[in-house]
């Protein structure tokens, strides 16, 4: 993947060039046509918000291909494309919300099917009945263009103190099921001028805020995360009007971050399924990318590389 732009000077200049790596990226597996991002989360943290947000960037001009305000109840991805109509090799996944009251939100199994392929877009969420292989709809051989590359986890900054033990409980074991899965992770800490409100006044010093700074530690300790794994955000809103190069630039390169930590995960497993296809014989070779089995003798079988869940770039 193109190398990111350097950390200053922000503006026009900054944006155009993560618009151009963004746009430039192509999935280093040649069996993956677009890096599909699942967006996770509670009700109302900005989900849909963000996927408004990178259309808005991508197209120029505000817009909402995810709706304004509606709660969101199906596995949707949507396709980025350029104000010429070009698509980027890019998927945003928006889903149900969740929430810490047991039978209510998005069930941990259907997280599951969703990143191994199974879940078909559009599929309606039942907040008491995830999909099983006999839910109608359900992708039994899921191909790798189906299924989930990278894991974004999206929180309020200004709902960080007030997190329930309750939803804090069910992140954690969100995330344990995800880091199994070998799946890159990370975390986008939305409306940052809510939790502070000089930020929206230069949006370039977001870093050097301390109220975002603490929101940031306190986030990382909720998630058990690295704080360099949390990017702060400002999504558009529907009173705002017009884009903001600043703005855009957080945005990007929040986006940036998730491609190259897909590119990072994909390059492992090409790695590893090169180092089985050359110790083991041809018909022990996994067909798919998800499931690395080891039926040859454990010493023929060479040892897997440490897959860093939350990998520092």
């Amino acid at each position: 993947m193109a190398q990111a732009p350097d950390r200053s000077p922000w503006g026009k200049g900054k944006k155009m060039k993560y618009i151009k790596a963004i746009k430039e990226f192509k999935p280093i597996d040649g069996s993956v046509t677009k890096a599909r991002i699942l967006l996770l989360g509670p009700f109302g943290v900005g989900k849909s918000s963000f996927v408004n947000s990178v259309f808005s960037i991508f197209k120029d001009r505000i817009s909402n291909p995810a709706g304004r305000g509606n709660p969101t109840s199906e596995f949707r991805p949507y396709l980025i494309s350029d104000e010429g109509g070009t698509r980027l090799n890019l998927a945003l996944c928006d889903t149900m919300g969740l929430a810490e009251e047991k039978g209510e939100g998005l069930h941990s199994d259907d997280i599951v099917s969703i990143i191994q392929g199974h879940a078909p877009d559009g599929y309606q969420f039942s907040p008491t009945s995830p999909m099983t292989p006999e839910t109608a709809g359900y992708v039994a051989a899921p191909t790798p263009n189906k299924k989930i590359h990278c894991v974004v986890y999206v929180m309020d900054a200004t709902m960080v103190s007030d997190m329930s033990a309750d939803l804090q409980k069910k992140l954690g074991k969100i995330r344990q099921r995800v880091t199994s899965l070998k799946i890159p992770q990370l975390v986008l800490m939305t409306k940052v001028d809510k939790a502070d409100s000089t930020v929206i006044k230069n949006i370039r010093k977001v870093d050097q805020s301390e109220i975002i700074r603490e929101k940031k530690k306190q986030l990382a300790a909720l998630l058990d995360v690295p704080i360099s794994s949390i990017f702060p955000v400002k999504n558009y809103v529907p009173n705002d009007l017009e884009l903001n190069d600043n703005c855009d630039v957080l945005l990007l390169t929040a986006v940036y971050e998730m491609l190259s930590r897909t590119d990072t995960s994909m390059n492992d497993i090409t790695r590893r399924l090169s180092a089985l296809s050359t110790r083991c014989t041809p018909d022990s070779v996994p067909s798919r990318l998800s499931a690395l089995p080891t039926p040859c003798p454990p010493d023929s079988v060479p040892s897997r590389p440490k897959v860093e869940a939350w990998c520092h770039i």
